[in-house]
C-alpha cells in the first residue's frame, strides 16, 4: 500500500502538461448538466415562467466541477514558486468575473424584475438602485407571485462572499453563487496548509481522510449554526479531497485501496445528500471517467470526440463564465420570453441557452481573462503557468 506525504508529491518527477482534451470533455459534460438542469427544472418553478415539457434534473454537475477543482489544486500549488502567488492567481481567476456578474445581476433585478412585479421605483438614483420598489396594494386575483428584488444588503453580502450566511435563500442574487465562498475558503485553506509544517508530517491518506471526516461531521454543526457548514465550505470539502486523491493516485502517491475507499465515501455522501438514484449513478460514472482520463490515452483519439474537439474545447474555455451567467439571467430572459408570448418551448429553450453561451463568451474575453492577466502580470513566468491546470482551478473553469 503506497503511503506518501503530500509534500512528497512535490518531489515527484516533472509531469507532462495536464492540458488534456479528456478534461475538457468532462468539464463540458458537467457544466451542460448544470445549465440544462437549472434552465429546464429550477427555472420552471419560478413564477411567471412557462414550464418545459421535459425537465432534466440530475444534480451531479456542480459536484463534478468541485472535484475537478480539487484535482488541479495539487499540480498548480506544487509547481508554484510561491504559495502567495498561487493563491493570487486562483483568486484573480475567480473573483473579477464573479463580481462583475454580481453587479450585472443586481442591476437587471433592480430594473427588469421590478417590472415583472408590476411595481415602480422610488424617486432618484437611490430609489432606482437601493430603495424598496412601490408595489400596488391591489395586484388583482390573477397576479403572478412576486419575485424578490435585491437590496443593498443583498449586494453587499454577495460582494463580501457572505451571502451563504443568510438563512433566507430567496435573498440570493443567483442560486449558483453558493460555490464562490466555498472555492475561496478551500483555496485559502490549501494555501495555509501548504505553508504549514503539517504537510511534512502528515501522510496523504491522513490528510484526505481528515478532510472527508470534516465534511461528514460538519452537518451536525448546522444544529448550532444553520449556515456554518455550507458557508465555510466544510460541507463540500470531501469533493475537493476526492480530486486531490485522484491526482495523487495518478502519480503513484496514493494507493488504489485508499483511492477506491475515498471515492466510495464521496459517492456515499453524495447519495445521502442528494437522494436521487440517477444523480448517484451519473456522479459515480463521472468519477470513474476522471480516473480513466488520468492514466489512459487522451480522448481525442476517439473519432467522434476528435471531430468535436474544437467546439468542446471552446465551451470548456468559457465554462466558468457560463456557470456564472446562466441561472438568474436565464430565468429573467425566460420570464421575458413567456410574457412576450414565445410559446414554442424549443424556441424559448434555444434562446435562453444560446444567450447564456454568448454572455459567457463575452464575460470570458472581456473580464475573466483580461483581469487575470492584469492581476498576475508581475508574477514571474515559470512552470506554474500550466494553462489547463490554472484554468481548471475554479468551478467551471476551462482553457
Amino acid at each position: 500500500m503506497t503511503v506518501a506525504t503530500l509534500s512528497g508529491a512535490a518531489s515527484a518527477k516533472p509531469q507532462r502538461s495536464s492540458r488534456r482534451f479528456s478534461w475538457d470533455v468532462i468539464r463540458v459534460v458537467a457544466i451542460s448538466f448544470v445549465v440544462i438542469g437549472h434552465v429546464t427544472h429550477l427555472a420552471s418553478h419560478r413564477p411567471g415562467i412557462e414550464p418545459y415539457p421535459v425537465m432534466i434534473a440530475i444534480p451531479f454537475g456542480t459536484a463534478t466541477l468541485l472535484v475537478l477543482s480539487g484535482y488541479f489544486i495539487a499540480p498548480t500549488i506544487r509547481k508554484s514558486s510561491s504559495v502567495g502567488r498561487w493563491l493570487r492567481g486562483r483568486l484573480a481567476r475567480l473573483l473579477p468575473a464573479y463580481l462583475v456578474t454580481v453587479l450585472i445581476i443586481y442591476l437587471v433585478s433592480r430594473t427588469v424584475v421590478v417590472h415583472f412585479n408590476g411595481a415602480t421605483h422610488q424617486d432618484g438614483i437611490v430609489g432606482l438602485l437601493f430603495a424598496d420598489p412601490i408595489v400596488p396594494a391591489d395586484r388583482g386575483p390573477d397576479a403572478v407571485a412576486l419575485w424578490h428584488v435585491p437590496d443593498f444588503n443583498d449586494l453587499l453580502l454577495h460582494v463580501l462572499l457572505l451571502h451563504e450566511f443568510n438563512t433566507d435563500f430567496f435573498h440570493r442574487l443567483d442560486g449558483s453563487f453558493w460555490t464562490m465562498p466555498v472555492q475561496v475558503a478551500v483555496f485559502v485553506g490549501a494555501a495555509l496548509f501548504w505553508r504549514s509544517r503539517l504537510r511534512h508530517r502528515l501522510s496523504a491518506p491522513t490528510v484526505l481522510w481528515g478532510v472527508t471526516a470534516l465534511s461528514v461531521v460538519s452537518q451536525p454543526l448546522a444544529a448550532l449554526w444553520l449556515t456554518l457548514p455550507t458557508a465555510t465550505g466544510l460541507y463540500h470539502a470531501h469533493l475537493f479531497a476526492a480530486g486531490v486523491a485522484i491526482y495523487l493516485w495518478q502519480h503513484d502517491r496514493l494507493s488504489r485501496t485508499h483511492l477506491v475507499l475515498l471515492l466510495g465515501s464521496t459517492v456515499l455522501l453524495h447519495a445521502f445528500r442528494t437522494g436521487t438514484t440517477l444523480s448517484v449513478i451519473a456522479f459515480t460514472l463521472i468519477l470513474v471517467a476522471m480516473c480513466l482520463a488520468t492514466r489512459g490515452r487522451d480522448w481525442d483519439r476517439l473519432p467522434v470526440l476528435r471531430m468535436l474537439r474544437r467546439p468542446i474545447s471552446w465551451l470548456a474555455g468559457i465554462s466558468y463564465g457560463l456557470y456564472l451567467v446562466h441561472q438568474r439571467l436565464g430565468e429573467v430572459l425566460a420570464r421575458a420570453l413567456s410574457e412576450a408570448g414565445v410559446s414554442p418551448w424549443w424556441l424559448r429553450l434555444s434562446i435562453v441557452v444560446g444567450a447564456a453561451v454568448v454572455a459567457a463568451w463575452l464575460l470570458t474575453v472581456l473580464v475573466e481573462r483580461p483581469a487575470q492577466r492584469v492581476l498576475t502580470r508581475r508574477r514571474r513566468r515559470s512552470t506554474e503557468d500550466d494553462p489547463a491546470a490554472a484554468s481548471a482551478a475554479v468551478v467551471g473553469g476551462g482553457t
